[in-house]
């Protein structure tokens, strides 16, 4: 097993490269679980999140129903969140992702949009109302929070 002994700081805009990285430093900022808590929403959105629903399935989609414009999001963040107006256009990234190789993109999160979402750099010292509720909550002593 490697171990990096002492300390070294790592600016790793890469969620999974610094879990993997934080497993063999001796000390992280940033724990490894929680950043894994951090990039899995279905560890924090119960608490923290609007209302959303949790999709997932090994088939094609056969029926999706939306009222107004939501948010598809995988459980772990992947780079394929986005804003849905349509049921077509649901159903069209719902059966997208359930025949994509990576297991880990067919667990959508639906939510509503959010009218705005703005990024928030926050630190566990200096942060406010649910921003610091969330860093406590995560275990994380400094992170970009999105209130939207």
């Amino acid at each position: 097993m490697i171990n990096i002994p002492g300390s070294t700081v790592l600016r790793l805009s890469n969620p999974y490269a610094a879990i993997a990285y934080g497993q063999i430093a001796e000390r992280s900022i940033n724990p490894p679980g929680a950043i894994y808590a951090a990039v899995n929403r279905l560890m924090w959105l119960p608490k923290f999140g609007p209302p959303y629903a949790v999709l997932s399935s090994d088939t094609s989609v056969e029926k999706v129903e939306l009222e107004r414009p939501w948010m598809l999001l995988t459980a772990w963040r992947l780079g394929l969140d986005g804003p849905v107006t349509s049921v077509e256009g649901a159903k069209s990234v719902l059966e997208h992702r359930t025949f994509m190789r990576n297991p880990l993109t067919k667990v959508s999160v639906a939510m509503p949009r959010p009218e705005l979402t703005t990024a928030v750099f926050a630190t566990v010292k200096t942060a406010l109302d649910i921003a610091a509720e969330v860093l406590r909550r995560l275990g994380m002593l400094y992170a970009g929070v999105p209130p939207g």
